[in-house]
């Protein structure tokens, strides 16, 4: 694949504690090396940038500024780094000088590398590798992708070398042996960087009337306690359901309005849904960006890219709703569709590939390790969320 630049940083980083002797961490490399080699099958331009196999090309200081000045699209990150630095000592340090305090050494905390690349490259697909105890939730590693702001993320537990999960920000995981993760994450990387996704631009305040969104916004609080509950007793139990980010245990909603369409805003609390918890989007785009109207601090939900594909390709859907459960029924589509990073339009094209042409009062597609996104095009409004309101809805396919 071309125009994807891909930057794999991994192996040991040594520190110089005197003229002649380094302190090197754990570890070869070689599977960073490996992971760049398979992301070379796949990817014209994949750099790696560290040490590998005893050969220490770079120190804390080259590695922290090949994070500053990296121009990757796609950032696999996995260099056993030092949590203190040291300041190295002039000559060569002795046993006698260290007891009887002649030498001192310095230390101080090493700089975060993995919170400055997502500071300095917003933009770029971060692909972080974690060490946990056995036995961490996985709730807690969601948690430290979203501070990573990283959409994907690769963990092993202590001890272990030979066993790794790769998992997304919904906790879809993937698990597999040592020889096999660099061909499993070059696919799921080759799946993030084909997610064809939007950038927002508000260009205004002003949402237009809409016909019925007292209805709609009835239905959504009614229903968001019960998709939440269902989710929260799950992961109560101890059993991640692994189709949510526990961020988003209550669903997205949007409805038909002129030219566009009007969403729940991003991260609204959505047990307490007023019509200002709405901004209003266009169909169509602008220089390739979601046009949307709505407060200064607003922006559209993250599926709000999904939502406009299909009312622009479907002009009988009038409402759409979405939400991290499986929905079983008559008018449910047979089978899963593909999974998508979420708020990729790659989604919506495969809803609307399967959708029926003609209005349907409720017709829904169940996303492999998403949820469901069900389509209303009744009229009234109310019969197709009666009709979605009295469906089943459950943790699994």
């Amino acid at each position: 694949m071309r125009n994807v630049k891909i930057a794999v940083f991994g192996g040991p980083v040594p520190q110089r504690l005197d003229a002649v002797t380094n302190l090197v961490p754990t570890g070869n490399g070689r599977l960073a090396r490996s992971i760049a080699d398979e992301l070379s099958g796949h990817f014209d331009d994949v750099e790696f940038i560290g040490n590998t196999d005893g050969v220490m090309k770079y120190d804390f200081d080259m590695m922290e500024q090949a994070v500053d000045t990296t121009e990757a699209d796609v950032i696999v990150f996995l260099p056993h780094l030092p949590n203190v630095l040291v300041t190295p000592v002039e000559g060569k340090m002795r046993a006698a000088d260290l007891s009887n305090g002649r030498t001192r050494l310095d230390f101080r905390p090493a700089p975060k590398l993995l919170q400055r690349v997502k500071k300095l490259h917003p933009e770029a697909l971060l692909v972080p590798f974690k060490i946990v105890e056995k036995g961490t939730p996985l709730v807690e590693i969601i948690r430290f992708m979203l501070r990573a702001h990283a959409a994907l993320a690769v963990y092993s537990y202590l001890g272990d070398s030979r066993n790794f999960t790769i998992v997304d920000a919904l906790g879809n995981e993937i698990r597999c042996e040592k020889e096999r993760l660099p061909g499993m994450l070059a696919r799921e990387i080759l799946r993030f960087v084909r997610a064809v996704r939007r950038r927002s631009v508000r260009v205004g305040e002003r949402i237009p009337p809409v016909p019925k969104l007292d209805t709609f916004v009835d239905f959504s609080r009614a229903m968001q306690p019960a998709f939440a509950q269902i989710v929260e007793k799950n992961v109560g139990s101890g059993r991640w359901p692994g189709n949510f980010s526990f961020r988003c245990t209550h669903g997205f909603s949007s409805v038909r309005a002129g030219e566009g369409f009007v969403i729940t805003k991003r991260n609204v609390a959505k047990t307490g849904l007023t019509e200002e918890d709405f901004v209003y989007v266009d169909v169509g785009l602008h220089e390739g960006a979601l046009r949307f109207f709505g407060q200064v601090e607003a922006k559209p939900s993250i599926d709000a890219p999904v939502h406009r594909v299909i009312y622009e390709h479907l002009p009988w859907v009038s409402a759409i709703v979405h939400g991290h459960l499986f929905c079983h029924g008559e008018h449910v589509h047979p089978g899963n569709l593909e999974r998508w990073p979420c708020g990729a339009e790659n989604e919506a094209y495969d809803i609307v590939a399967r959708a029926p042409r003609e209005t349907r009062d409720l017709w829904v597609a169940n996303v492999d390790g998403h949820g469901f996104v069900a389509l209303i095009g009744s009229d009234p409004l109310e019969t197709g969320l009666d009709m979605l309101r009295h469906s089943r809805y459950a943790m699994n396919h």
